[in-house]
């Protein structure tokens, strides 16, 4: 364990530091540029790629924390050397929660409902839900609390391998982060058991408060930019979704960190294949929940419910994306993750991981860019705005993950579950 501590407080390499650097400066650029310099349709644009990356690496953040309170709850052994890299995610969540209350700002520009009267009977039903004052209000109690309960979780999480760390490196480890974590700990045995407890007291409450949120949340910033259109599946799918994606990140995180801190043993070629199965049956997970949304408005036919899935599986260019990427999330993992031998060789997990994060991103933008845009008048908006500010996020995420990852043990030290796998290689 101790070599584990050694290699943990790593400092992010100044090259990576000045690219991710360089990638959110010019994405608050073009943010700023495509609200001030640009016409309607620059607007539309802008605020229309911030609200497909807020959702989605937010979405991502959360179902790292979730994926973390998953293998507490099983006592999952093969899990627990991406257990910390998971709730490394947690450095994301105060950054999401601004970019969320931006959102707000461009409520006028993205939500119909915010301007328009409720003219139509199906629509006007709703108009206690959407409003701009309960729409605020609910989605920052809904955030605040999600977010809060998810910091609980991680500082109990991380604690005793602090405490451990220190133990066994010194009082300096750590540095000012430390200290404020340490703040009140007692005898290291007393505060490991103490903390196993509380954290299995939060863990089943985390779960079913995320399942809650993260619903809400995509019903609230994603599903009503349609306001006439609505699902009971929406939310679920969308939290599946969230799930392959950070599913896919960690393999590609994980085969990277595992040769950059010598942790072979722990993060093995077995576990990197368990991880990559799961990567494969949560396309198949994702397959279903969209087949089954399909399937239930088809049924019905209901004119209000009809037209989201007509316009992205009948109108073009709309219906040629929508073809790809159920062959980009499904058929490409399913095909490509399905052999054993293939699973277990690092360097293409690692690209098969970039590859469904990459086509996650379109399933949101799926979601989202439609509904912005008239009936008839569709088009493909991709660009400067949506490439540079993604760029944006993808440089913000990744310095904060990476910052909170600096600051404590690589490895969850100090959990009786972390073990060495018999049979690595």
């Amino acid at each position: 364990m101790k070599d584990i501590a050694e290699k943990s407080l790593f400092i992010i390499p100044e090259k990576i530091k000045r690219l991710l650097w360089a990638f959110i400066i010019l994405g608050i650029g073009m943010f700023i540029a495509g609200l001030m310099t640009g016409g309607e349709d620059s607007v539309l644009r802008t605020w229309q790629a911030f609200l497909i990356n807020t959702v989605f690496w937010a979405g991502i953040a959360h179902a790292g924390i979730f994926f973390s309170v998953i293998w507490q709850l099983t006592d999952a052994k093969w899990g627990r050397p991406f257990k910390r890299l998971a709730e490394a995610c947690a450095g994301f969540l105060p950054i999401s929660f601004l970019m969320f209350i931006i959102v707000f700002f461009g409520s006028n520009v993205l939500y119909e409902w915010t301007h328009n009267p409720f003219l139509h009977h199906g629509v006007a039903v709703k108009a206690g839900w959407l409003n701009m004052p309960f729409f605020v209000s609910r989605n920052i109690a809904w955030l605040v609390l999600i977010y809060a309960v998810s910091w609980w979780f991680v500082k109990t999480s991380i604690k005793p391998d602090i405490a451990l760390a220190r133990k066994l490196l010194g009082t300096d480890w750590g540095g000012r982060f430390a200290d404020k974590m340490l703040v009140g700990y007692g005898e290291h045995e007393d505060e490991v058991i103490r903390l196993e407890k509380l954290s299995r007291k939060i863990a089943p409450a985390l779960a079913i408060l995320y399942a809650f949120g993260a619903s809400f949340l995509a019903w609230d910033f994603v599903m009503t930019l349609d306001q006439e259109w609505f699902s009971t599946l929406f939310g679920v799918f969308f939290i599946i979704g969230n799930m392959h994606a950070f599913l896919a990140l960690m393999l590609v995180i994980s085969v990277s960190v595992r040769d950059s801190f010598g942790i072979e043993e722990y993060i093995t070629i077995n576990r990197l294949h368990d991880l990559a199965k799961l990567v494969f049956a949560f396309s198949l997970l994702w397959a279903y929940m969209g087949y089954t949304q399909y399937l239930v408005i088809w049924y019905a036919d209901l004119p209000e419910e009809t037209p989201y899935l007509v316009i992205r599986s009948m109108e073009q260019p709309w219906a040629l994306m929508f073809l790809l990427i159920i062959i980009a999330v499904f058929a490409i993992p399913f095909l490509g993750l399905l052999p054993k031998t293939f699973c277990r060789m690092p360097n293409y997990i690692r690209a098969m991981g970039i590859w469904v994060v990459i086509s996650q991103w379109f399933v949101i933008y799926l979601m989202v860019v439609p509904s912005l845009q008239d009936f008839g008048h569709y088009h493909v908006d991709m660009g400067l705005h949506e490439l540079l500010i993604t760029l944006g996020f993808v440089g913000i995420f990744f310095l904060s993950y990476f910052t909170f990852l600096g600051k404590v043990p690589i490895l969850p030290i100090s959990d009786k579950h972390l073990c060495r796998s018999w049979h690595g290689h």
